[in-house]
Order: structure tokens, then C-alpha cells, then sequence
């Protein structure tokens, strides 16, 4: 991992941190979501740039960047495959945040941020994407998916987050998880092994990351961030 990116990841960690442990969006502190940064966290932001160097996805969909944290982790395995992300962000005073880290990490030739409204800005969008994270508001889940799923490539990837927690699920996720498992209307079914696939948060992410792995063979310039046990509270090593 390029000094630049590690460093930046380290102070999104520190900034991730600062808010969960007495920070603004802390207990008593303000609660103003704009000002949040609704962080993915490090154990799924591993994840995300393992199944972007695992799949060799070159193109690369977030739905809301944030401040930069889950972008930064993707963007990383992305710059490695040699392909682009682009990642939509509505909140003006976030999206200048993301643009400074963006910066900071040297990924301005891999990363196009957009700024607006998702829900206004995927119809304008072209596929196909091999990945596409989703995770913005929980409400508007269901019409992500259905903007998302056609301008999605055979053989590529879905992945949501905050599908099992928060418990329990708004109306909103629990109207994603039955899209997502269900048949696509009117659909002819893809040859085997070509199916588009959707991974869901928490547990199933994980399975269907192992899965993924298991099915392709590791590249020699496939280098993985090493991280510490889940229960640990040792700092992650950005390598």
C-alpha cells in the first residue's frame, strides 16, 4: 500500500475512532448526520478492497462516499486492478471532505466523486460496473437496487451495508433483501457461473467474500491489508 493511502486511512481511523468514543456523534455529542461520517469500519473496508482485487474489478461503484473511508479502502484495490471508482456523495460539506482525501491519497486519476442526489444521478450513470457498494439511506435501498442492477456486469457484485444491523431492519431493507433474493422479472436466466450476484451486510457479505476468494485464483500483485482480530483493539497496519 502506497505511503499516501496508508497515511490517509490512518487519520479516517483516528477520525472514525474520535466519533465512538466521545467525539461529535458520540453519546451526548451532536447528532447532526451531515457531520457524521457513518463509517463503513475497518473490518468491512478490508473487505471491500479483498473482493475488489479478488473479482479484478476494474469498474467500481459507491453509492455515498462519505468523508472517504470506505472510498480510500476501494480506491486502493481498484488503482491496483487499473481501473476507476466513481462515488456519489448529496452532502455539499462532505463532498469537499472527500475530494481533500481523495486528494491526499494520490487516487485523483482513479476516483470521480459526483456530487447530488443518488437517486437522481444513477439513471444518468453507464454500466456496466463490476462492483457496486450501497450504502446511503437505508429508506432508499429498494430504488438503488432496481437504478443499479441493470447497469450491473455478468459476473458482477452488489454489496449493501447495514443489512442485519441495526436490528431490526427499517421498511426499506427489508424491501432491498427481497429484490435482492429475488428472480429478476422477465429475466432470462445467465449461463451458470455467469450470474450477477448480490452480497448483503454483516455475515453474508463475509460468505459470499469467501466464496468469491475461493473461486479465484490469487494474482501475484495481490497484496491484502493485514488487520488484527475483530475483538482487538490494536490499530491496523495499513501495508
Amino acid at each position: 500500500m502506497r505511503e499516501a493511502i496508508a497515511r490517509t486511512l490512518s487519520e479516517l481511523e483516528d477520525q472514525r475512532r474520535a466519533q465512538g468514543e466521545g467525539g461529535p456523534g458520540a453519546a451526548g455529542g451532536p447528532r447532526d448526520r451531515d457531520k457524521l461520517m457513518l463509517a463503513v469500519g475497518p473490518d468491512t473496508g478490508k473487505l471491500l478492497n479483498t473482493l475488489i482485487q479478488a473479482t479484478s474489478a476494474k469498474r467500481v461503484l459507491e453509492i455515498g462516499g462519505s468523508m472517504g473511508y470506505s472510498t480510500i479502502w476501494q480506491a486502493e484495490a481498484v488503482e491496483r486492478n487499473g481501473g476507476t471508482l466513481t462515488t456519489l456523495e448529496a452532502v455539499p460539506s462532505k463532498v469537499e471532505i472527500l475530494r481533500r482525501r481523495v486528494a491526499q491519497a494520490g487516487l485523483e486519476g482513479t476516483v470521480t466523486i459526483v456530487e447530488g442526489n443518488a437517486l437522481e444521478v444513477l439513471p444518468r450513470l453507464e454500466g456496466p460496473f463490476d462492483l457496486v457498494l450501497v450504502d446511503a439511506w437505508k429508506a432508499d435501498y429498494p430504488a438503488y437496487f432496481e437504478l443499479v442492477f441493470p447497469k450491473l456486469a455478468v459476473g458482477g457484485l452488489i454489496v449493501a451495508d447495514n443489512i442485519t444491523r441495526p436490528a431490526p431492519p427499517d421498511a426499506g431493507i427489508t424491501e432491498y433483501v427481497e429484490k435482492a433474493r429475488s428472480p429478476s422479472p422477465g429475466a432470462k436466466p445467465a449461463p451458470p457461473g455467469r450470474q450477477r450476484s448480490r452480497a448483503h451486510g454483516q455475515g453474508e457479505i463475509a460468505g459470499a467474500a469467501r466464496d468469491v476468494i475461493r473461486s479465484i485464483p490469487r494474482t501475484p500483485n495481490a497484496r491484502l491489508p493485514t488487520w488484527p482480530r475483530a475483538d482487538s483493539r490494536a490499530r491496523p497496519e495499513f501495508e
